[in-house]
């Protein structure tokens, strides 16, 4: 099935419309639906303003992933050193 070039501008404007009035509660419903297109697509021409746009949203979300993974990492290594110095009340009953 293909989309129609009409089908396409009035996702365009709803994902417009979701992301400039940070409707947060529509996130997750108009990335779907990018995702979905983006899947299916093998290659696409883009102009190189965009493609240098999308490279750098692209190494934000990267770094933002990392950072939060780092973090993630911290506190469960915080969490685990925590319960090895605790003594277990039953311990040397």
């Amino acid at each position: 099935m293909k989309l129609t070039q009409k089908e396409l501008s009035h996702l365009i404007f709803l994902s417009e419309v979701v992301l400039t009035g940070k409707k947060k509660s529509l996130m997750d419903e108009t990335l779907q639906c990018l995702l979905y297109i983006v899947k299916s697509v093998e290659e696409v021409e883009l102009p190189e303003t965009v493609v240098s746009q999308i490279e750098t949203l692209t190494a934000l979300i990267e770094m933002d992933l990392r950072s939060e993974n780092e973090r993630i990492q911290e506190i469960r290594s915080h969490l685990d050193w925590s319960h090895k110095g605790r003594r277990n009340p039953t311990d040397g009953l």
